[in-house]
């Protein structure tokens, strides 16, 4: 029998004038997990979870500012904007520029302003008691969010640091004390109980970001896991169920412990993180279409972030053939699609993926078709103008066919149609400065201008499989700037 036991590295980065601490763990490869912890504790609290999980995917847990083993100047400032800060400061510097987040407690708010500054960031969530909602405040949350500096104080003993760990628990002797003393041994530290009440007295500052967080999971629609103890005695189960409002695909699971729900039900917790984990990054890609330009590049880039890619060349499939379809991509997670040719090809093959995927099995597109469907001003396309190159318009035009099929269709099929911008997509690699929105006109800058590169159009459009956005819509994406 093999065992498997990953080993945890340690380390700190400067990140804002701090040092911040970390654990690190796992390959290289794929989408890291970015765990983000809670109060009173630090990165420790994941220790068994990269014990459990670290050999097959690499996770990094950091200390905040005021935490643990991370160092702070005399002089920092101790709010969530300062540590979400560091913490963007730290992923930066440890060049993660895609990962899924694990917020818990504290973790959520830090999180949360993370995606909201970087949604090209985040490739998924992992929710774990971390509110994000006032229906999930209890009272006790409440009553101690409005408290004055003076009443703040015995939030920080070492009671109070243990009834967090055993509070709602159903089984308290698999409650490790390790946990409590350690934090407590952190809290005592000098300076430490000064840095927490002046986070306590911000925390108001996180409630009043509610609406804006909730907009931006209604926007970008990150898969998420939602696992929450509904012993918690701040953050109750109907703050749980109310993502449900915003992300109605989130995957939900409810225990019947406290606070820190890994320390009772890592055992449940931990297979379904890896479920979770397999599916944002090891996905089973088909791209038909992967031997031109677009699909070629996007293979790449399918295939640099971990997933396992199928290219399919004409040779490969018909595309305008239901029965070669379903034959070629049954057993895939999602199908990629980048194809043009004579005899209205495209609209064809539209009409062939809606009908063969459902049979295959298969309910994740997304088609890659052309900018010159976009519109110039409502009502008026590009693909219209007496200006548009007599070189490109046959094919321009059978993708507007194929727009207006997708848009058409009462199919199961979750699909996304991808426009670039209607004449600058230029040859270069990924840059990762871009947008991608669901509209019907070209993102442009300031100057007016709409362009993108291969690489990033490429990334655009794995970041829309990986993220599940642009459900049956229409989205484009051009460079910032």
């Amino acid at each position: 029998m093999t065992i498997q036991i990953p080993r945890i590295s340690h380390g700190y980065v400067d990140a804002e004038g701090v040092r911040v601490f970390y654990r690190e763990t796992g390959p290289e490869d794929g989408i890291p997990l970015l765990l983000l912890h809670g109060f009173p504790t630090a990165s420790h609290q994941f220790s068994r979870l990269m014990d459990a999980l670290g050999s097959r995917y690499r996770l990094i847990a950091p200390d905040y500012p005021g935490f643990g083993h991370t160092e702070t100047p005399d002089d920092f400032v101790y709010s969530f904007d300062r540590l979400a800060d560091v913490m963007e400061c730290f992923v930066t510097a440890k060049g993660l520029d895609r990962f899924v987040m694990y917020l818990f407690d504290f973790g959520g708010p830090i999180g949360l302003r993370l995606a909201t500054r970087h949604p090209e960031w985040i490739a998924g969530l992992i929710v774990q008691n971390a509110n994000a909602y006032e229906e999930g405040l209890s009272d006790l949350a409440l009553d101690t969010i409005a408290a004055p500096a003076d009443a703040l104080d015995g939030l920080f003993t070492l009671p109070v640091t243990r009834s967090q760990y055993e509070g709602g628990t159903t089984r308290p002797e698999l409650i490790a004390p390790d946990g409590w003393t350690l934090d407590q041994h952190f809290l005592d530290l000098p300076g430490r109980k000064d840095a927490q009440r002046d986070l306590a007295l911000d925390y108001k500052s996180n409630v009043a970001l509610y609406p804006q967080w909730q907009a931006w999971l209604r926007e970008h629609r990150p898969p998420t896991l939602i696992l929450w103890g509904r012993g918690d005695a701040f953050f109750t189960e109907p703050g749980a169920r109310a993502y449900l409002h915003d992300l109605p695909d989130a995957e939900l699971h409810v225990f019947d412990t406290g606070h820190f729900a890994l320390e009772e039900n890592l055992p449940e917790i931990a297979p379904l993180i890896g479920q979770f984990l397999e599916r944002q990054t090891h996905m089973k890609v088909a791209i038909i279409g992967a031997t031109g330009n677009l699909g070629s590049a996007v293979a790449r880039e399918a295939a640099a972030r971990g997933h396992h890619v199928t290219p399919l060349g004409s040779s490969d499939v018909d595309v305008t053939d239901p029965s070669s379809i379903t034959a070629a991509v049954a057993g895939h997670d999602a199908v990629i699609v980048s194809v043009k040719g004579p005899e209205q090809l495209v609209p064809r093959g539209a009409r062939a993926l809606l009908e063969a995927l459902p049979v295959a099995g298969v309910n994740r597109l997304v088609f890659l078709g052309g900018g010159g469907s976009l519109e110039s001003e409502p009502g008026k396309r590009f693909v219209d103008s007496p200006d548009f190159p007599a070189q490109y318009l046959e094919t321009a035009l059978d993708q507007t066919e194929a727009l207006r099929i997708f848009r058409g269709s009462d199919s199961a099929v979750e699909w996304s149609y991808a426009s670039p911008p209607p004449v600058h997509l230029v040859p270069g690699d990924k840059t990762g400065s871009y947008l991608a929105k669901a509209r019907d006109t070209p993102l442009t800058d300031e100057a007016g201008n709409s362009r993108i590169t291969t690489g990033d159009y490429a990334s655009a459009i794995v970041d829309t499989l990986e993220t599940g956005s642009f459900i049956r819509e229409r989205f484009t994406a051009a460079a910032k700037g």
